[in-house]
C-alpha cells in the first residue's frame, strides 16, 4: 500500500511539473504575441518606374521601450524549399538603420534600393530586430524577436510563367515539380490546384495550398519540388486511385 501511495504521488507532481511547464510556454507565446508588429509584410518595387523605395512601419505595443536594428539580406530559395539568406546590405539604403521605439509609439522605416538589378527580379528580407537589453534583476533570461519584411525588386515588365511537369504519387504524397520561365517571382499561393490521380479528381482551395505548402516561392528561371499529402480517400488506396496523376494551377500557369 505504501508504494501504491507514493507512485500516486509521483505521478501527481509529474501532472504539476508539466503544468507549470505548459503554463511557461503558453507565457512565452503570448509574450511573442504582443512583442510588436511590422506593415507591411511583403514590399514590391520597380526602380525602372521610379518605385525604388518604400516605408516600413514598426509599431511598438508593449509597455516599455523597444530597441530594434535594421538589416537586409539577399533570399536564396533552393528546389526543395531551403533558403539561404546572405547579407546585402550595401543593395540598399536604411534609414534610420537603427531605432529605440517608446512604448505605445511607432517608427517609420525608409528602405531604398541602391544595387544594379539585371533581367530577373531579385528578392530580399529586410530584417527587423529586436536589441537584447542587459537586464539584472529576474532569471536572467530574455527573449528576443525579429520580423522579415519581404522585398521583391522587379525588372520592366515582370512576369511570371509557371508551369507543372512530373506529377507522381509515394507513400500518400503528392509530389511535383514547377518551373517558372519568367523574369518574376511566382507564388502557389493566392491560386487553386487541381490533381487527378486516375479518374479522382481532387481540388485544394488557395487557403488549402496557403495551409499546406510552407515555402510557395518560385524564383525566376528556376524549378521548384512541391510535395503536399494525397487527399485521404486517396491514400487510403481506392479503386479511383490508380493510373495517371496530373496537376494544375488553376490560375497563373501557361
Amino acid at each position: 500500500m505504501t508504494h501504491a501511495i507514493m507512485a500516486e504521488r509521483s505521478q501527481a507532481h509529474a501532472r504539476q511539473v508539466w503544468i507549470v511547464i505548459a503554463a511557461i510556454f503558453a507565457l512565452v507565446l503570448a509574450s511573442a504575441v504582443n512583442a510588436y508588429e511590422v506593415t507591411p509584410m511583403r514590399v514590391f518595387l520597380q526602380p525602372d518606374r521610379g518605385q525604388n523605395s518604400a516605408t516600413i512601419t514598426i509599431n511598438n505595443i508593449r509597455e516599455e521601450p523597444l530597441p530594434v536594428e535594421i538589416q537586409v539580406l539577399r533570399r536564396v530559395v533552393a528546389a526543395n524549399g531551403e533558403q539561404v539568406f546572405e547579407p546585402a546590405d550595401e543593395e540598399f539604403i536604411t534609414f534610420p538603420p537603427q531605432a529605440q521605439i517608446a512604448a505605445g509609439q511607432s517608427q517609420a522605416i525608409r528602405i531604398q534600393y541602391v544595387g544594379d538589378l539585371g533581367e530577373v527580379a531579385e528578392a530580399y528580407v529586410v530584417q527587423v530586430t529586436e536589441v537584447p537589453v542587459n537586464k539584472l534583476e529576474g532569471t536572467g533570461i530574455q527573449f528576443t524577436y525579429n520580423f522579415g519584411v519581404a522585398v521583391y525588386v522587379q525588372p520592366p515588365r515582370p512576369r511570371a510563367r509557371l508551369a507543372v511537369s512530373e506529377a507522381g504519387t509515394a507513400d500518400g504524397t503528392l509530389r511535383f515539380k514547377v518551373a517558372n520561365s519568367g523574369n518574376d517571382y511566382g507564388f502557389l499561393t493566392g491560386q487553386a490546384l487541381e490533381y487527378r490521380v486516375g479518374s479522382a479528381r481532387v481540388t485544394l482551395t488557395p487557403d488549402d495550398v496557403a495551409t499546406l505548402v510552407s515555402n510557395p516561392i518560385v524564383p525566376p528561371g528556376a524549378t521548384r519540388e512541391f510535395a503536399v499529402p494525397l487527399d485521404a480517400s486517396l491514400a487510403q488506396g481506392s479503386a479511383d486511385a490508380s493510373g495517371p496523376v496530373e496537376v494544375r494551377l488553376l490560375r497563373g500557369e501557361s
